[in-house]
Protein backbone atom coordinates (compact mmCIF):
# COMPACT_ATOMS: atom_id res chain seq x y z
CA UNK A 1 0.00 0.00 0.00
CA UNK A 2 1.35 3.49 -0.70
CA UNK A 3 0.83 6.06 2.14
CA UNK A 4 -1.12 9.70 2.04
CA UNK A 5 1.04 12.13 3.34
CA UNK A 6 -2.01 12.15 6.06
CA UNK A 7 -0.89 8.29 6.84
CA UNK A 8 -4.26 6.72 5.33
CA UNK A 9 -2.86 3.78 3.42
CA UNK A 10 -3.96 3.83 -0.72
CA UNK A 11 -4.61 0.50 -2.82
CA UNK A 12 -2.34 -0.51 -5.12
CA UNK A 13 -3.39 0.03 -8.67
CA UNK A 14 -3.84 -3.00 -10.58
CA UNK A 15 -1.28 -4.17 -12.66
CA UNK A 16 -3.13 -5.08 -15.95
CA UNK A 17 -4.57 -1.64 -16.08
CA UNK A 18 -2.38 0.98 -17.88
CA UNK A 19 -0.35 2.17 -15.50
CA UNK A 20 1.62 5.43 -16.39
CA UNK A 21 0.87 4.21 -19.80
CA UNK A 22 -2.98 5.00 -19.87
CA UNK A 23 -5.01 7.33 -21.58
CA UNK A 24 -8.28 7.47 -19.77
CA UNK A 25 -8.32 7.71 -16.13
CA UNK A 26 -11.53 6.19 -14.71
CA UNK A 27 -12.37 7.95 -11.45
CA UNK A 28 -14.52 6.71 -9.14
CA UNK A 29 -15.34 7.48 -5.52
CA UNK A 30 -13.23 5.67 -3.29
CA UNK A 31 -12.36 2.39 -2.46
CA UNK A 32 -14.95 -0.19 -1.79
CA UNK A 33 -14.59 -2.45 1.65
CA UNK A 34 -13.48 -5.45 -0.64
CA UNK A 35 -10.19 -3.43 -1.00
CA UNK A 36 -9.39 -4.03 1.94
CA UNK A 37 -8.89 -7.27 1.29
CA UNK A 38 -7.46 -7.40 -2.25
CA UNK A 39 -5.03 -4.29 -1.74
CA UNK A 40 -5.95 -3.12 -5.27
CA UNK A 41 -8.98 -1.25 -7.15
CA UNK A 42 -9.15 -3.13 -9.92
CA UNK A 43 -11.84 -4.38 -12.49
CA UNK A 44 -11.32 -7.67 -10.69
CA UNK A 45 -12.00 -7.28 -7.54
CA UNK A 46 -15.19 -9.82 -6.39
CA UNK A 47 -17.97 -6.76 -6.22
CA UNK A 48 -20.68 -6.44 -8.35
CA UNK A 49 -19.60 -2.68 -9.63
CA UNK A 50 -15.90 -4.20 -10.40
CA UNK A 51 -18.05 -7.24 -12.54
CA UNK A 52 -20.07 -4.21 -14.49
CA UNK A 53 -17.29 -1.94 -14.86
CA UNK A 54 -15.08 -5.08 -16.30
CA UNK A 55 -18.28 -5.54 -18.16
CA UNK A 56 -19.08 -2.23 -19.72
CA UNK A 57 -15.17 -1.39 -20.67
CA UNK A 58 -14.98 -4.90 -22.96
CA UNK A 59 -18.18 -3.42 -24.34
CA UNK A 60 -16.95 -0.28 -24.97
CA UNK A 61 -13.56 -1.30 -26.49
CA UNK A 62 -11.54 0.46 -24.39
CA UNK A 63 -8.39 -1.97 -23.70
CA UNK A 64 -7.23 -2.23 -19.90
CA UNK A 65 -3.87 -0.90 -21.05
CA UNK A 66 -5.35 2.29 -21.67
CA UNK A 67 -7.13 2.92 -18.51
CA UNK A 68 -6.57 3.39 -14.89
CA UNK A 69 -8.91 3.53 -12.20
CA UNK A 70 -8.20 6.14 -9.33
CA UNK A 71 -10.73 7.34 -6.58
CA UNK A 72 -11.78 10.88 -6.05
CA UNK A 73 -10.93 10.13 -2.04
CA UNK A 74 -8.32 7.26 -2.60
CA UNK A 75 -8.36 6.01 0.79
CA UNK A 76 -9.94 3.17 1.80
CA UNK A 77 -12.92 4.74 4.48
CA UNK A 78 -15.17 1.62 3.93
CA UNK A 79 -13.34 -1.54 5.17
CA UNK A 80 -16.40 -1.70 7.54
CA UNK A 81 -19.07 -0.99 4.87
CA UNK A 82 -19.74 1.86 3.00
CA UNK A 83 -18.73 4.85 3.61
CA UNK A 84 -19.92 8.28 1.38
CA UNK A 85 -17.08 10.79 1.29
CA UNK A 86 -17.59 14.63 2.43
CA UNK A 87 -16.56 17.42 0.51
CA UNK A 88 -14.34 18.37 3.10
CA UNK A 89 -11.87 14.63 2.05
CA UNK A 90 -12.70 15.68 -1.66
CA UNK A 91 -10.66 18.74 -1.10
CA UNK A 92 -8.38 17.08 0.85
CA UNK A 93 -7.58 14.38 -1.71
CA UNK A 94 -7.41 16.79 -4.92
CA UNK A 95 -3.70 17.36 -4.56
CA UNK A 96 -3.25 13.58 -4.59
CA UNK A 97 -5.31 13.39 -7.79
CA UNK A 98 -3.30 16.86 -9.16
CA UNK A 99 0.28 14.67 -8.23
CA UNK A 100 -1.28 11.28 -10.27
CA UNK A 101 -2.38 13.32 -13.43
CA UNK A 102 1.05 15.03 -13.47
CA UNK A 103 2.78 11.22 -13.76
CA UNK A 104 0.61 10.35 -16.63
CA UNK A 105 2.06 11.89 -19.96
CA UNK A 106 -0.31 9.88 -22.24
CA UNK A 107 -3.61 11.03 -20.47
CA UNK A 108 -6.39 12.33 -22.67
CA UNK A 109 -9.46 12.13 -21.20
CA UNK A 110 -10.72 11.45 -17.63
CA UNK A 111 -14.23 9.79 -17.15
CA UNK A 112 -15.94 10.81 -14.22
CA UNK A 113 -18.04 7.61 -12.86
CA UNK A 114 -21.00 8.83 -10.59
CA UNK A 115 -22.25 11.78 -9.19
CA UNK A 116 -19.25 11.97 -5.75
CA UNK A 117 -16.62 11.82 -8.80
CA UNK A 118 -18.54 14.78 -10.62
CA UNK A 119 -18.36 16.91 -7.69
CA UNK A 120 -14.71 16.30 -6.25
CA UNK A 121 -13.06 17.10 -10.09
CA UNK A 122 -13.95 20.83 -9.43
CA UNK A 123 -11.69 20.94 -7.16
CA UNK A 124 -8.54 19.09 -9.09
CA UNK A 125 -8.69 22.16 -11.27
CA UNK A 126 -7.54 20.06 -14.60
CA UNK A 127 -8.17 21.31 -17.94
CA UNK A 128 -8.27 17.61 -19.26
CA UNK A 129 -11.30 16.63 -21.53
CA UNK A 130 -13.53 14.98 -19.03
CA UNK A 131 -17.05 12.73 -19.94
CA UNK A 132 -19.45 11.56 -16.76
CA UNK A 133 -21.50 8.51 -16.43
CA UNK A 134 -23.59 7.03 -14.05
CA UNK A 135 -22.02 4.82 -11.06
CA UNK A 136 -21.85 1.48 -12.22
CA UNK A 137 -23.02 0.01 -8.79
CA UNK A 138 -25.48 -2.82 -9.11
CA UNK A 139 -27.60 -1.01 -7.22
CA UNK A 140 -27.75 2.15 -9.42
CA UNK A 141 -28.16 -0.01 -12.54
CA UNK A 142 -31.20 -2.17 -10.73
CA UNK A 143 -33.15 1.31 -10.01
CA UNK A 144 -32.20 3.38 -12.92
CA UNK A 145 -32.27 0.64 -16.22
CA UNK A 146 -30.96 3.81 -17.91
CA UNK A 147 -27.56 4.49 -16.42
CA UNK A 148 -25.83 1.19 -17.58
CA UNK A 149 -26.67 2.23 -21.01
CA UNK A 150 -25.50 5.81 -20.54
CA UNK A 151 -21.90 4.47 -18.78
CA UNK A 152 -21.60 2.34 -22.18
CA UNK A 153 -22.22 5.35 -24.59
CA UNK A 154 -19.63 7.30 -22.03
CA UNK A 155 -16.63 4.93 -22.46
CA UNK A 156 -17.60 4.12 -25.96
CA UNK A 157 -17.17 7.90 -26.33
CA UNK A 158 -13.96 7.87 -24.56
CA UNK A 159 -12.44 4.97 -26.79
CA UNK A 160 -13.48 6.92 -29.66
CA UNK A 161 -11.57 10.24 -28.26
CA UNK A 162 -8.58 8.02 -27.76
CA UNK A 163 -8.68 6.80 -31.12
CA UNK A 164 -8.96 10.35 -32.94
CA UNK A 165 -6.19 11.80 -31.26
CA UNK A 166 -3.89 7.93 -32.08
CA UNK A 167 -5.09 8.37 -35.65
CA UNK A 168 -4.05 11.93 -35.89
CA UNK A 169 -0.49 11.42 -34.64
CA UNK A 170 0.20 8.33 -36.86
CA UNK A 171 2.51 9.16 -39.98
CA UNK A 172 0.58 8.98 -43.32
CA UNK A 173 2.16 6.59 -45.84
CA UNK A 174 3.21 7.72 -48.90
CA UNK A 175 1.84 5.31 -51.18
Amino acid sequence: MERAESGRWIPYFDPADGGMAAQVLLLLESPGPVVSRTRFVSMDNPDGTAENLRCLLHLSGLRRRDVLMWNAVPWQMSEGGVVTPRPAQYAEAAPLTRQLLSRLPRLQTVVLVGRHAERAWPLVGSPLSTLACPHPSPQNFVSRREAAAQALGTLVEARRMISVKENRAAPVSAE
